[in-house]
């Protein structure tokens, strides 16, 4: 039984990182952890400028991501390293776990949409923002009614960030050694900067 839930587990987790067409887990891994990053910090930038205004959820949240979200990431980009240097099934599974954990904490943030609508069958949460953000750019006074004012900035500020991060990893080749080293330096710079202290 106990093989069979893990088994369970294993598929409904790696659907984060699933490779699209023509990918490889490996750039699938990067193009996830980079957005989510991006997204991740943009939340906590905004919740650290606009903390007065922000609902006592959106604090909650922030709180939660900054305990959890720079170990989330680092495990998940030392895993994505361990496999691309050894592209085994069992460092692929490790690794879709981890950008599985990456993939829950960026659902958290996605605090603009109602509990209710925020799951389905297509529940890859990287791929729910990236459609949103490509959405937001036409938005209408409509479409932005059910939400509050401090809402709205939130989700287009992480929106914008969003649209940029994903023209910015839009690639066909893994990332190189200066990328690698890049990424790493923003990870590293969580520690030290203001927005991300608990």
């Amino acid at each position: 039984m106990k093989l069979i839930l893990a088994a369970l587990a294993l598929c409904l987790l790696t659907a984060c990182a699933t490779p699209r067409q023509g990918q490889t887990v490996e750039i699938r891994a990067e193009q996830v952890l980079a957005v989510s990053l991006s997204a991740l910090d943009s939340f906590t930038a905004f919740e650290h400028r606009r903390r007065a205004d922000v609902p006592p959820l959106v604090r909650d949240v922030a709180r939660r991501i900054r305990s959890e979200a720079p170990k989330a990431l680092d495990s998940a980009n030392n895993l994505r390293l361990a496999y691309k240097s050894n592209r085994n099934s069992q460092n692929e599974a490790n690794l879709f776990t981890a950008l599985a954990v990456v993939d829950s904490l960026l659902a958290e943030i996605r605090v603009w949409i109602p509990a209710t609508s925020a799951s389905g069958p297509d529940n890859r949460v990287v791929d729910r923002l990236i459609r949103e953000a490509a959405a937001s750019k036409t938005v209408t006074a409509q479409s932005w009614t059910v939400l509050v004012p401090v809402f709205i900035d939130l989700a287009r500020e992480i929106y914008a960030v969003v649209n940029r991060t994903r023209e910015a990893v839009k690639q066909d080749m893994e990332w190189s050694l200066q990328q690698n080293a890049d990424f790493a330096a923003k990870l590293a710079g969580l520690e030290t900067a203001p927005h991300w202290r608990l």
